[in-house]
């Protein structure tokens, strides 16, 4: 049971992206369809949300992690359990001698026997013990270890009767090892497959436990799971079920596999082997569990009268629906295109007829009944199904609010989802354990379809604010640049409206504003640059980044000097072009499309607000050879229609263009101003031309073309010229201009 691996559940549900690990969270992609779409719904986040109506009085104790005096790789391997139950043994024994439990003649030889006995009981095998116990002071604690040991090399029997006496001591002279001899006794009728003895055992670990025992190793809260294997053998399916669900609750995440028995249909073969050991249990994954930790094969539930059984038990009915919601494909899931139309919502349709055959009238958790027919496309069955349930649930208010959506109700949506959320319970549960670095909350998951509501409703405000708290950075990230005016978002990063939201960042150098995210000062400083609000800029920009701007505007202030020679000129607007070619993402990068800063221009993501603009893809750079044409500029259906008021903004702060790496573009304008300055059969002029040239050619062939003819029709006397009309494309060489820049941005 402890030593259950959760990878089996972890490889299946994770927090990554349908399309891979490095996809942004977003839910205003592709129309953001997600918003009438059923939310992902997660085994162990729903177990979890059963198990929080389970208070047993019992906690998991967890053993401290080792910490190596060597490097790891040097550290010999240990048995971090073990060594905690040794720890804890030592410990229970000088505080039994120090408060008068045990009274040995010499208790400084008596620690020392007790400590080597222990150490043979650790040391001992299956086959062997390493020696013969010592003589401990009589009593509990000598009595545990006669048992311990003989249990470790294989004599059940002497190992119950040591642990039999040991308990029928009076209750004064059994304090320390009352717990630890009941449990055992347990573990031992369990191995010899005396499922009732056991459970009576484990029961009465809980009951010493609750009488005063001491329970250092938190053996009452383990016992949960191991009662629920014994009375899964019994086939007392939902006696079993509430057993682990109070391990569950108790701390032990382990049980959330082990709840996993109790779902019909559970594929599972079993491998018996060649020596006549008992075989292995191997899941669809084909990871291998010990019987002695899962429970066997035949045991499990099978076919349409376990499905039947389930839908009558109001215990398993939750695990069931719950197990549903968490696998079965939606069948508005854009994975559905991967499915055979047969298995589209065909587990969700079973259930639900298997509850309609039982009768099922009233029961708890109706809403999440109503997700799964939702979630099958069956919308007046899930209406029928929400109805049975109060209302009020953040469940509940969610599937209302999807309903409001499909009828056109923002309004009544909105409020429906904000409601929901402040009813979610918060990321960080009793039964947290670490879960949301693996798994969106779902308050995550609604805020961000709040935000969208907010959106179509044109309160971009709002909007911003949702999708920071639902961590989807992307969608924040579009509102911020592209949606609120300058003078927004100015006043929004001023007065730290969203730093309720987000974690705070201190810079060492202590000249950021330690309540806002660097991340997000950062998007307003490169949308300042691009609007040519350059001082602004500098207000939100980290010092480095301040010291490459003033070589940027220096240069631009040179270049557009008409004071200046022409030739003085264009060698500062070539200096600021290479700036902006090679700093660009970093001085004024999108940080959603064209550029997709947030990925580091990775990716070739699209661009959002002009998909919302015209409401079609975009192409942003020239498409690959062999691409389908049909795929450029297609229409896009939104699930919520885009505002005027949206597409007002939108054209507000469109770029002068909108193509990937559009910083390349602004470079190429600069250089292209630069050769206008120049005369014609320059070296330096061809040089100019043929450097953006380069720039542009591999993303944007028909950009670059353009400086191509000139430099083929103003240069054509010059080395860079004739090695370009020779090629019939652009030069691999710098002309002393691009040599020099190079040696100014080394590595570029």
């Amino acid at each position: 049971m402890k030593t259950v691996s959760l990878l089996l559940f972890a490889a299946a549900c994770t927090r990554l992206q349908a399309t891979g690990d490095f996809e942004s969270p977003t839910i205003l992609a592709h129309g953001g369809v997600k918003i009438t779409g059923t939310p992902e719904f997660f085994w162990e986040l729903e177990c979890k949300r059963i198990a929080l109506e389970f208070v047993p009085e019992e906690r998991r104790v967890v053993p401290p992690p080792p910490a190596p005096s060597k490097p790891a790789e040097e550290a010999p391997p240990t048995n971090s359990r073990e060594d905690f139950s040794t720890a804890m043994d030592l410990a229970d024994f000088k505080a039994a001698l120090k408060d008068g439990s045990l009274k040995p003649a010499d208790s400084a030889a008596a620690q020392e026997a007790h400590a080597a006995a222990r150490e043979i009981v650790k040391a001992a095998s299956s086959t062997r013990a390493e020696g013969q116990l010592p003589n401990e002071a009589p009593g509990e604690f000598a009595l545990y270890h006669q048992g311990a040991l003989a249990y470790k090399i294989k004599h059940p029997a002497k190992a119950a009767a040591a642990w039999t006496e040991l308990l029928a001591k009076p209750a004064a002279e059994r304090k320390y090892r009352s717990t630890w001899a009941a449990y055992m006794l347990g573990r031992s009728a369990l191995d010899e497959h005396e499922f009732a003895k056991a459970a009576g055992y484990f029961q009465q670990t809980r009951s010493l436990a609750k009488e005063g025992c001491m329970d250092s190793l938190g053996l009452a809260a383990e016992s949960y799971g191991w009662e629920a294997r014994c009375e899964l053998e019994l086939g007392h399916s939902e006696t079993s079920a509430r057993l682990y669900l109070n391990q569950l609750a108790s701390g032990d995440p382990s049980a959330v596999v082990s709840l996993k028995w109790f779902i019909p249909n559970w594929s599972m073969t079993v491998k018996g082997s060649e020596d006549g050991k008992p075989g292995v249990a191997e899941l669809e994954s084909g990871v291998e569990i010990s019987p002695i930790e899962q429970g066997p094969a035949a045991s499990l539930p099978r076919g349409a009268k376990a499905l039947a059984d389930a839908a009558r038990s109001p215990l398993l009915r939750r695990l069931v629906t719950a197990h549903i919601l968490s696998t079965a494909t939606p069948t508005d899931s854009p994975d559905n295109e991967y499915l055979d139309p047969s298995e589209r919502g065909a587990h969700q349709a079973q259930w639900l007829a298997a509850l309609d055959q039982a009768g099922v009238k009233d029961t708890p958790d109706a809403e999440y009944i109503g997700w799964t027919a939702y979630s099958a496309g069956k919308y007046n069955d899930a209406k029928r199904w929400l109805a049975k349930s109060p209302g009020t649930s953040a469940a509940a208010l969610w599937l209302r609010a999807k309903f409001s959506l499909r009828e056109g109700n923002f309004a009544e949506g909105t409020k429906l989802l904000s409601q929901a959320l402040h009813v979610f319970p918060l990321p960080h549960s009793p039964l947290e354990n670490s879960v949301y670095e693996i798994y969106r909350a779902p308050s995550e998951s609604v805020s961000g379809e709040l935000g969208v509501l907010h959106l179509a409703q044109s309160d971009f405000i709002q909007a911003l604010n949702a999708f920071i708290a639902a961590d989807l950075w992307v969608d924040a990230a579009y509102i911020a640049e592209r949606c609120l005016t300058k003078d927004e978002l100015l006043d929004y990063t001023r007065t730290q409206k969203f730093a309720e939201f987000m974690p705070t960042a201190t810079a060492n150098d202590g000249e950021y504003r330690p309540s806002f995210p660097t991340r997000f000062r950062d998007l307003v400083a490169r949308r300042m640059v691009r609007e040519d609000d350059y001082q602004t800029a500098k207000e939100f920009f980290a010092p480095e980044k301040i010291k490459i701007l003033d070589d940027y505007t220096a240069a631009l202030a040179t270049g557009m000097d008409v004071a200046k020679p022409k030739q003085q000129q264009a060698r500062a607007l070539f200096h600021a072009a290479w700036v902006a070619r090679y700093k660009g993402m970093e001085l004024m990068g999108t940080e959603t499309g064209p550029d997709n800063t947030w990925a580091d221009g990775a990716f070739n993501e699209g661009d959002l607000a002009m998909a919302r603009l015209s409401g079609t893809e975009p192409v942003i750079e020239d498409m690959d050879e062999g691409a389908d044409p049909a795929d450029a500029n297609k229409p896009i259906q939104f699930a919520l229609p885009v505002s005027q008021q949206e597409k007002d903004r939108l054209q507000a702060t469109k770029l002068v263009v909108e193509l990937r790496f559009h910083y390349r573009h602004v470079a190429a304008g600069l250089a292209w101003k630069a050769a206008s300055l120049l005369p014609d059969n320059s070296d330096e002029t061809a040089d100019v031309l043929n450097s953006a040239g380069n720039w542009l050619k591999v993303k944007h062939e028909k950009q670059a073309r353009r400086f191509f003819l000139a430099l083929k029709s103003r240069c054509p006397k010059t080395e860079i010229g004739k090695q370009a009309v020779a090629k019939h494309g652009f030069a691999d060489v710098d002309g002393s201009w691009s040599a020099g820049e190079r040696k100014r941005m080394p590595g570029e």
